[in-house]
């Protein structure tokens, strides 16, 4: 299973999850049963001729899974379309998120779990204008 993390920087596990899916400029891609970890960037950020239907992970990464803070309603359409099963951050670093998704304590999104309902912090939302 291969699992995708926004992540502000590229610090290996100890990277800081992004606190927002859509903006970030780098995805760290790990591999469940090879632990092989690869950085890759935001194909939308990285492409300024992208258009909005662009995803922003290559179709050829074949990842099975993301874990995000938060997510807007486009990119959690466009993940559960194409089955990519999507799950709430808890911790700060993508070490810690692991360990809780391997363990099964990593909740999924709900389709109706997103960012844009609740557009400040102190709402439980991301701050983010969707």
């Amino acid at each position: 299973m291969k699992v995708a993390f926004p992540v502000t920087e590229d610090k290996g596990l100890d990277s800081l999850v992004n606190d927002h899916f859509g903006v970030a400029e780098l995805f760290m891609v790990v591999d469940l049963e090879t632990r092989k970890v690869s950085v890759k960037k935001n194909q939308k950020i990285a492409n300024p001729d992208a258009g909005c239907k662009t995803g922003v992970l290559s179709k050829d990464e074949a990842v099975d899974a993301v874990v995000t803070k938060c997510i807007g309603d486009g990119g959690q359409r466009g993940l559960h379309n194409a089955d990519i099963k999507v799950y709430a951050a808890q911790k700060d670093t993508v070490a810690e998120n692991l360990a809780l998704l391997e363990s099964g304590e990593l909740k999924l999104f709900h389709i109706f779990d997103l960012c844009q309902g609740k557009k400040n912090k102190k709402q439980g939302g991301c701050g983010h204008h969707h």
